[in-house]
């Protein structure tokens, strides 16, 4: 009897062997697997690379703007002034000529093919009399609306220039069709079709009586 019993023990010892095999041999994958940690690297920086570039990339898009921005403004107040003093109405520039001007207090930022300008004078000597062109539409609608609108081509209105005199009221306004770099998708910059930002620059002011 007790021979029978010890021999039916070494039996289940033996068929339970390559299941303790087994077990031993996943643990120690699993246990190997655990420790290594090549490429553990790579697998962090595509994780956080990709946010991490758009990030950079939105910051530099924004700067840039910005800087053409203050960029547009300055020029604007700076060639404005020649206006309301009649320097530049006595050289007989119209609208192309003011265009260059603003374009040369640039500085050599943008392009000139991208600006815009109204120059615009009221008749009864009234602010409230003056009405601006309309800027170019921004994109909105659907979503798929709004897709095409990016995709188009950006519009270019053509420039209003009216000769003003001493004593007149005058509304200059500069538009600078601003190409962004980076997909509206990322920094939501564009307002306008093109994925383009239109930086606009107004003053008013009455001319001196020159």
């Amino acid at each position: 009897m007790h021979t029978l019993i010890t021999q039916e023990l070494r039996s289940i010892r033996v068929r339970d062997l390559p299941r303790v095999k087994s077990r031993r041999l996943g643990r120690g994958i699993f246990g190997a697997l655990r420790k290594n940690r090549d490429g553990t690297t790579a697998i962090e920086f595509a994780i956080l690379g990709v946010p991490f570039m758009a990030l950079l990339f939105g910051i530099v898009e924004i700067s840039v703007l910005f800087f053409v921005t203050s960029t547009t403004h300055h020029a604007v107040a700076e060639v404005s002034r020649q206006i309301r003093t009649g320097e530049f109405q006595s050289t007989g520039g119209g609208a192309e000529e003011f265009k260059d001007a603003i374009c040369a207090a640039m500085s050599g930022v943008g392009s000139c093919d991208n600006l815009r300008v109204d120059v615009l004078s009221s008749a009864t000597g009234q602010f409230s009399d003056l009405n601006l062109p309309t800027s170019p539409v921004s994109c909105s609608g659907t979503s798929e609306e709004i897709e095409a609108c990016e995709a188009a081509d950006p519009e270019m209105l053509a420039d209003e220039y009216t000769d003003t005199s001493g004593g007149d009221v005058v509304i200059v306004r500069v538009q600078y069709v601003h190409q962004l770099a980076v997909p509206n998708e990322l920094t939501r910059l564009s307002n306008a079709a093109g994925n383009t930002h239109i930086i606009t620059a107004t003053t008013a002011f009455k001319n001196e009586p020159f």
